[in-house]
């Protein structure tokens, strides 16, 4: 591809200490059937090996280090670095299946009304787990149609509009953001194929960080009181 020509899609990966996956995540993002002109890993002060296995894809992807900041950091510097149209956000546990991206592209292509488009989200136990760990983790059965980020792919002018995320919230910085971009009437699309897989495992944010659910509260107060005074809340990326 020409540097003259203009980035169509980004994808963004963060992550931290996500040795065990992170090949895995980099590996389906490369076999789509339609792959997006850049893949950036914003890596936020990982202190395992992944910045080693970034290195296995140097040629493919543009790597940025940063001091440990958190999720919303994290996607902030990525959406900063990004030159697509198009941005979409793979966190680095999870997979896509190989026709995700084109799926969901597709759709923002032809459907130029539209700012958002998700789509349905599987979820799976990590297969390396235990019996005994695996009892004690609870995977939903069946697909449904989820709003995570790894199943949804945005314009550029949604962000440009809204912001970015909010760095104050360790958990649900994307819950924050949609909750922006509905206060906005921003129009989104819903596609009825799997384009997400999300890995349930011992470490996954929502788990580890329990003692920050209090956020999804401030989330939601935080939303309620700027439909109450009409604001359309929308915090710089920091």
């Amino acid at each position: 591809m020409s540097s003259a020509q203009p980035m169509r899609s980004s994808v963004i990966l963060p992550c931290y200490n996500a040795e065990a996956y992170l090949q895995c995540a980099l590996e389906s993002i490369f076999a789509q059937r339609r792959a997006p002109d850049e893949v950036i890993v914003v890596d936020d002060g990982s202190t395992d090996g992944s910045a080693a296995i970034a290195g296995r894809f140097a040629s493919r992807i543009r790597y940025h280090l940063q001091p440990h900041a958190g999720e919303g950091a994290a996607r902030n510097r990525g959406l900063r670095l990004a030159k697509g149209e198009y941005i979409s956000f793979l966190d680095a546990d999870d997979l896509w299946p190989d026709t995700a991206f084109a799926t969901l592209l597709h759709h923002l292509e032809t459907n130029l009304n539209l700012d958002l488009v998700y789509g349905f989200v599987e979820q799976f136990i990590s297969p390396e787990l235990d019996e005994a760990t695996r009892a004690g983790l609870h995977c939903p059965p069946g697909a449904e149609a989820a709003r995570l980020f790894g199943a949804t792919l945005v314009r550029r002018r949604a962000f440009e509009q809204i912001g970015g995320f909010n760095v104050s919230f360790k958990l649900g910085p994307v819950v924050d953001w949609v909750a922006r971009f509905e206060e906005q009437g921003l129009a989104s699309g819903q596609v009825n194929e799997v384009v997400l897989l999300r890995r349930i495992h011992k470490t996954n944010v929502s788990l580890v960080e329990k003692h920050h659910r209090s956020d999804y509260l401030r989330i939601l107060k935080a939303s309620l009181d700027r439909r109450r005074q009409g604001l359309p809340g929308s915090p710089a990326a920091k």
